[in-house]
């Protein structure tokens, strides 16, 4: 009734009772400009929704408004929603007149987005939280509420600057998983040489599961040298894995050269891309002769 009053028509309304009803609707080419979600039943579900979103992994816009409503939410809830990218957390019941504002919020003045390693959304975290990321980028990113709202929509235009904004994120996200990649790789490389009877399983997981993201983004950025160095990082890290804590001194090496190999290649100037090549090079010669 208060988005009727607000002039939304109920025929440009979606309702669903479960969120794969949010799954099917961001789906559709013409998708929703804005979701209103409880979230406090399925609040796990659903954040794992939000940040599929966001991440350009469900929908064809990771840049839709997003308000998550939950009935007396508690620390952890509010972090959740936090970091799945959300753009508002609202506390039940509400009011008509605080939706409405809210949503005039997102039409008005909406956040910038900012990009690190496991984050997309907007920049509503504390500086000292990011950490030695504090000096990231903000993204001013596409808002068809807003341009709905103001009269301004032009759907040939939102999709050229979603389709923009998309792959400039995904560039940012590329260096900065370029980064973690590294750091977690160098911190396998000091644990075996420090003489470690056994190797962090997980800090190994997430470096395979870290270079599976990195390979797929480099696959649909074109970086195919970037690529290539994830495939050769994996490989080495799985070697690992089998070794049962008996890591051959050439595996160490490969992951070292590896490591400098990923950030050069995830910069593109000409002399981190012709190290990256010169690396590259040099490992998979070092690999054929193994």
């Amino acid at each position: 009734m208060a988005l009727n009053d607000a002039g939304i028509r109920n025929k440009n309304i979606w309702e669903g009772n479960d969120l794969e009803a949010i799954e099917m609707a961001v789906a559709d080419p013409n998708g929703p400009d804005i979701i209103i979600c409880d979230v406090t039943e399925n609040s796990d579900q659903a954040c794992q929704i939000f940040n599929a979103i966001r991440h350009n992994e469900l929908g064809t816009n990771p840049f839709i408004c997003i308000i998550a409503v939950a009935w007396s939410p508690n620390h952890a809830l509010v972090s959740k929603v936090i970091d799945s990218g959300a753009d508002l957390l609202v506390a039940a019941p509400i009011s008509p007149a605080l939706i409405l504002d809210r949503i005039g919020s997102l039409v008005h003045s909406r956040k910038p987005f900012v990009v690190t390693s496991d984050y997309v959304g907007p920049d509503r975290r504390l500086l000292q939280e990011r950490g030695a990321e504090t000096e990231i980028e903000k993204i001013e990113v596409p808002n068809s509420l807003r341009d709905k709202a103001l009269g301004q929509f032009d759907p040939d235009k939102i999709r050229a600057e979603i389709e923009a904004t998309r792959a400039s994120i995904n560039d940012q996200k590329i260096d900065r998983q370029a980064l973690q990649l590294s750091f977690l790789a160098d911190m396998v490389v000091q644990e075996v040489e420090s003489g470690a009877k056994k190797m962090d399983r997980d800090r190994l997981r997430n470096l395979v599961k870290l270079t599976n993201e990195l390979k797929m983004r480099a696959f649909s950025a074109g970086a195919k040298e970037l690529e290539e160095i994830c495939v050769a990082v994996r490989e080495v890290i799985q070697r690992m894995v089998k070794s049962q804590g008996d890591v051959k001194k050439k595996d160490i090496e490969l992951l070292t050269q590896l490591s400098l190999a990923v950030r050069a290649a995830a910069r593109p100037t000409s002399g981190s891309r012709e190290a990256a090549h010169d690396i590259s090079r040099t490992v998979v010669g070092v690999q054929a002769a193994g």
